[in-house]
């Protein structure tokens, strides 16, 4: 039947192991400071920042924080990072302050 929810409300479908898991997004909140120094095809760390009552996953560049990351696989990211998967994030393109990245497992 169309229109009918696959998950019936219940666990939504598989997205895959921790280590196929890729998201191509862009870092939000940049830190001007930070990411003047950044440039494409730069490594940065993948990080769960505590620091406040919500978890929010950070991108570091010689361990500062450049910005946040949103994208819709985010809570998936946050399970993976909390089971003990690492990630980096690779520069995909600059202009100004867009920065776009590329997740991915290490």
């Amino acid at each position: 039947m169309s229109g009918i929810d696959p998950t019936d409300g219940g666990t939504p479908p598989p997205q895959g192991d921790c280590q196929s898991l890729v998201i191509d997004t862009q870092i939000s909140s940049p830190k001007a400071d930070v990411i003047a120094g950044i440039s494409v095809g730069d490594l940065l760390d993948v990080a769960l920042n505590n620091d406040t009552d919500i978890v929010v996953v950070v991108v570091l560049f010689n361990g500062q924080v450049a910005g946040g990351i949103t994208a819709p696989l985010l809570p998936r990211l946050r399970e993976c990072m909390g089971q003990g998967a690492i990630y980096r994030a690779r520069v995909t393109a600059r202009h100004d302050a867009l920065v776009r990245v590329r997740i991915a497992a290490v």
